[in-house]
């Protein structure tokens, strides 16, 4: 019988709800880590009992391991059991305060209209007491940038008025076929603008002030289409690189967790520069094309778009299918920094471990040096920014030479020496990566110790 010993009577007892197939793919799994790790442990010593007490000591009791890893596959359909049971509960007592509740609402709705009619005359009264009698246009003509004969059209725009942090009313309008977009006749005063493309593209809100018995109009110029896929070449300069043969993965994606019942989301966003206008692209994730997620050959600097699951996880990659390339194409735009995680070639079958990293302490190199970085835990609402994200865990590569890594590491770039990347139409895209020596986490291992 195969080791270790397992069988489907191990788990508890079978769901309806339960996949046909679940336990014996836990237990195929299971099994070929254990027999991996006996393998290993085998060519360090033949005893198969020593060895087998040695693969024990390290993972556990298998049947105890299958069990949690049947409880982690089904916890989600165990839960939404006991939620619809409360949700229902919920939703009696709910039915019965509604009864009660409509009553009082219907005697206070008279009330409450004439209040609401009252702060309307209020608002219009002070409207009409900033003006001198007279509304005049606001209006703005958009144009295409390269092209400013050409008009941007569909371009959706919101003029907002406000009194301190109480929104007095919002005017919505469309650019035309000419480019126009107008807001009609307002009174003057502050307002807030804000703009969108048709494909999404859109700037940072501004404020502009109109006066009193003057027409408001200005020409915006705009971008001409949606960013189109520029060829980028990646450049890696190490100087001490290890012997043996390594793969970078840069991921320029950001992680977001919303809430602790939530799994981190990814986004990414890019921009262009137009007139003193920073109009920010959000990538489309579901699209291999906006992913920007790739791995690159360090020793043949070539480079490929690493397969991307739905959920934004990186798949596994068989090296011998790759199709490299010595450049990439990249939508049109500036980015931030990705982070680089350092592969090397024989634990290249372990990529998708990446997915899986969390801690609350990573290492980046920041002007040469390497320092440590603490923050919050995904699912505590906390926002993790490309340089703040974790992408090592220091007490992998403590006490150990580049050379002798075992494991996938990474690390945040040196913003000192190159805050973003820019893939334009009109020059060269090089993207170069500096990798710092890592041979200082060798030299630094205690101070790292106790700074951990």
């Amino acid at each position: 019988m195969a080791w270790p010993e397992i069988s489907i009577d191990d788990f508890p007892p079978q769901r309806d709800d339960e996949p046909s197939s679940l336990r014996q793919d836990i237990i195929d799994e299971l099994s070929d880590h254990f027999a991996c790790a006996l393998n290993r442990e085998l060519l360090m010593n033949p005893d198969e009992q020593i060895a087998k007490q040695r693969v024990l000591n390290q993972f556990g009791d298998p049947i105890k391991i299958a069990r949690q890893l049947w409880l982690d596959a089904m916890k989600e359909k165990i839960m939404s059991q006991r939620i619809m049971t409360g949700i229902s509960a919920v939703m009696a007592v709910c039915c019965i305060a509604v009864v009660g509740i409509a009553w009082s609402m219907m005697q206070e709705s008279r009330a409450f209209n004439l209040q609401l009619l009252e702060q309307f005359k209020l608002a219009q009264e002070k409207s009409a007491s900033e003006t001198t009698g007279e509304l005049q246009p606001i209006l703005f003509q958009l144009v295409q940038e390269g092209s400013e004969e050409q008009p941007a059209i569909g371009f959706e725009g919101t003029l907002s008025k406000g009194d301190g942090n109480n929104p007095v009313f919002t005017v919505e309008a469309v650019s035309d076929k000419n480019g126009l977009l107008d807001f009609g006749k307002l009174p003057w005063g502050k307002y807030v603008l804000t703009l969108k493309s048709p494909w999404g593209e859109a700037p940072q809100a501004e404020l502009i002030t109109t006066i009193p018995g003057r027409k408001f109009e200005e020409t915006i110029v705009c971008p001409a289409s949606v960013p189109e896929k520029v060829a980028v070449q990646f450049q890696v300069n190490w100087q001490n690189t290890p012997e043996e043969k390594n793969y970078l993965l840069c991921d320029f994606r950001h992680r977001v967790s919303i809430s602790s019942n939530v799994s981190e989301q990814f986004f990414l966003s890019s921009y262009q520069e137009i007139q003193g206008r920073r109009w920010v692209y959000s990538h489309d994730l579901h699209q291999k094309s906006e992913g920007n997620v790739y791995l690159i050959d360090v020793e043949n600097q070539r480079a490929v778009t690493c397969p991307i699951a739905a959920d934004g996880s990186i798949k596994k990659i068989d090296v011998h299918q790759l199709d490299w390339h010595p450049t990439v194409e990249i939508l049109r735009g500036v980015y931030y920094p990705p982070t680089i995680y350092l592969i090397a070639q024989h634990d290249l079958s372990k990529i998708t471990e990446i997915n899986s990293f969390s801690s609350t302490k990573g290492v980046r190199f920041d002007r040469g040096k390497l320092e440590i970085i603490s923050f919050a835990l995904p699912g505590q609402g906390a926002f993790i920014s490309p340089f703040k994200k974790l992408s090592i865990d220091p007490a992998l590569v403590i006490d150990k030479t580049p050379t002798a890594l075992k494991q996938i590491h990474g690390f945040i770039p040196d913003r000192s020496t190159h805050e973003t990347y820019a893939a334009t139409e009109d020059q060269p895209n090089i993207w170069k990566i500096n990798i710092p020596d890592l041979f200082p986490i060798t030299q630094e291992s205690g101070s790292l110790s106790n700074a951990l």
